[in-house]
């Protein structure tokens, strides 16, 4: 078993594995975890674990970097009910690295790790048992925490659900995957391929459907010219706006006005 604090400004997109199962909670900054999936964003307070065999790395983008607790451990390295709580949480962690857990966890769970590492390094008598002790306890708070998650078939529908409605919420501005991504438990190709799945659409083109929606809202209320629907509705032009319009409805925005004009 071994704990420690790393720093990370690793710009390499090379995965390796390890012959134990691999806990990093993320302190401060922002970063990538690459899987045997893909690239999933990682914030402070989230928890990834990689099982046995598992390829991935942490990594960074240009000018990124954070500092992570890392756990490297096998369930035969914590005594008694501790090691078969680790092998659960590994189960789980085989379906997607990010483990599901909920914020005050995440908090919970580096704050523990953090103490575990200086406890790990100190020369102090004892340091060893009670780094170990420190790991047992973050254990258990993760395997509390996902044995009350919900299945992972019901997550993704609520990360989904979560996901749309904020496109409605905040449709008239820029909206980045990653931000809906933080709505829920899954990471992000996890999350892009339920989206397209559940709905139909890419999360592009539902946002660019409810922008168009609300156009013509406003094109049969009448008092607005086009330039100013266009902007009001997330485009950043005029033109924008009738390529986008006449691509969706087969009429360019005056053709539509015209034919959809009360007789």
């Amino acid at each position: 078993m071994s704990v420690h604090t790393q720093p990370s400004t690793n710009s390499a997109k090379i995965r390796h594995v390890h012959d134990d199962i691999e806990i990093m909670v993320l302190h401060r900054g922002r970063g990538i975890q690459l899987t045997s999936t893909g690239e999933e964003i990682c914030l402070p307070g989230e928890i990834f674990v990689f099982p046995v065999g598992t390829r991935h790395l942490s990594a960074t983008g240009a000018n990124e970097s954070f500092t992570a607790s890392v756990l490297n451990v096998l369930p035969s390295d914590l005594p008694g009910e501790a090691g078969s709580l680790l092998a659960s949480i590994a189960r789980r962690a085989e379906q997607g690295n990010r483990l599901p857990v909920r914020p005050s966890t995440g908090q919970q769970v580096a704050a523990i790790l953090h103490r575990s590492v200086r406890e790990w390094l100190s020369p102090a008598l004892g340091a060893r048992s009670a780094a170990i002790a420190l790991v047992m306890e973050s254990v258990v708070a993760l395997a509390r925490d996902t044995e009350d998650a919900p299945p992972a078939a019901a997550a993704g529908d609520q990360h989904v659900a979560a996901a749309v409605r904020w496109l409605g919420d905040y449709w008239m501005r820029e909206v980045s995957v990653a931000e809906l991504v933080a709505l829920g438990a899954l990471g992000r190709s996890q999350f892009l391929a339920r989206f397209r799945s559940a709905t139909g659409m890419t999360v592009g083109q539902m946002l660019q459907q409810i922008r168009l929606r609300e156009a013509q809202r406003m094109m049969r209320d009448g008092r607005h010219n086009l330039l100013e629907i266009s902007l009001a509705c997330g485009f950043g032009s005029q033109s924008h706006f009738n390529h986008r319009f006449k691509r969706a409805t087969g009429f360019s925005p005056r053709a539509w006005m015209a034919q959809s004009a009360p007789a």
